[in-house]
């Protein structure tokens, strides 16, 4: 039975939280990441990103998921500690293009200046 877009975003969030890596059963090998700080593709490229960047989350609060087409738009709010010691929040928006059960691209927009400014070094 073919998944939703929504179906196919939940099981990718409930592996990602599973600490498995049960959510590469649901991204596409050419996956097209692009956020604010960094552009990655592919699947490689990709597991390393959430590699680095998970680590540092310390909480998340789904505002809103809506489903539109082959897409799951999201709006929620993020707590990540920096390596700065701070913790800060990020409200961010992401885009999941999904087709044939596989997540194709991901956008994620958020105002990255506090991200920018705690992650690097003060001179």
């Amino acid at each position: 039975m073919k998944k939703s877009p929504m179906e196919v975003f939940q099981a990718f969030g409930q592996g990602m939280m599973s600490g498995t890596d049960s959510w590469k059963e649901v991204i596409s090998d050419d996956i097209v990441f692009t956020g604010p700080v960094d552009q990655v593709n592919g699947l490689d490229a990709f597991a390393k990103l959430n590699e680095n960047f998970m680590p540092m989350i310390r909480g998340n609060e789904m505002k809103q998921a809506v489903e539109a087409g082959n897409f799951v738009i999201t709006q929620m709010e993020m707590q990540v500690a920096m390596p700065s010691g701070k913790t800060i929040t990020l409200d961010m928006s992401e885009w999941y293009e999904i087709k044939d059960g596989k997540i194709q691209s991901v956008k994620i927009y958020y105002d990255a200046e506090e991200f920018r400014h705690e992650s690097s070094p003060t001179l």
